[in-house]
């Protein structure tokens, strides 16, 4: 079952409130979660208009997360 809509903003916001990011990150690094939020917004779009998985929503949200925490 896909989940939906407002089940995505509940994952996503649980994920993204655990986050412990501090802004000192050099330029490659905030380059690098910038680049990843971009990809994670298209995948968001894409899943809305039913053209990718949930899973590939769900690895590009944890890639941007690990990009955060580092």
């Amino acid at each position: 079952m896909k989940p939906t809509s407002e089940e995505l903003k509940i994952i996503f916001l649980d994920k993204f409130h655990k986050i412990e990011s501090t802004y000192l990150h050099n330029r490659h690094m905030r380059k690098t979660m910038d680049r990843l939020w971009d990809k994670f917004d298209e995948v968001w779009v894409r899943y809305n208009n039913n053209k990718a998985t949930y899973q590939e929503w769900e690895d590009a949200l944890d890639l941007w997360i690990k990009a955060e925490h580092i």
